[in-house]
């Protein structure tokens, strides 16, 4: 038997980009690859500038996918998490606080970590995003359907 489970927090700690699918509420879609951080439930952390499409999208509509998977994998090795979640930007100091712990874990780079809570509130540019997971998913051995091979998906608990 897989452990799903487990190949799926391998695909999320193994990685720091994910690809966010948002929606306006009349369904027009748009995607952005975003640098993420996770906590212990595997809620999603960005930042993103306030008036990025994806950032307007998600305070009209928010109902996100994303998707986290190895870009450099070969051909037919690839794997993917799936996510359906919810989204809220941070506006509350203690919530921000902790967001910000969250992404300075995964931030190697001085110029990208955030310092003050208002870079990411009130006249600051970025904000803090976090996605609670409604449903997660990944690949998982697929099968042939009239001699083509076909993926297929299996839900998973990662908490």
């Amino acid at each position: 038997m897989e452990n799903y489970e487990a190949q799926a927090k391998k695909i999320i700690t193994d990685n720091i980009y994910m690809t966010i699918a948002t929606a306006s509420p009349d369904g027009n879609p748009w995607i952005s690859p975003v640098f993420f951080a996770y906590d212990d439930v595997y809620n999603l952390y960005w930042v993103s500038d306030r008036n990025s499409r994806h950032s307007n999208l998600i305070r009209e509509n928010n109902k996100v996918a994303i998707v986290i998977f190895d870009s450099s994998a070969p051909e037919g090795e690839g794997d993917g998490v799936y996510f359906e979640a919810r989204v809220v930007e941070l506006n509350n100091t203690q919530e921000i606080k902790k967001g910000m712990l969250i992404l300075s874990a995964r931030v190697t780079q001085e110029e990208f970590r955030i310092k003050k809570v208002g870079e990411v509130s009130e006249e600051g540019v970025w904000r803090i995003y976090k996605a609670t997971p409604q449903k997660i998913s990944k690949l998982k051995e697929g099968e042939y359907v009239n001699e083509q091979y076909v993926d297929r998906r299996i839900e998973i608990d990662l908490k």
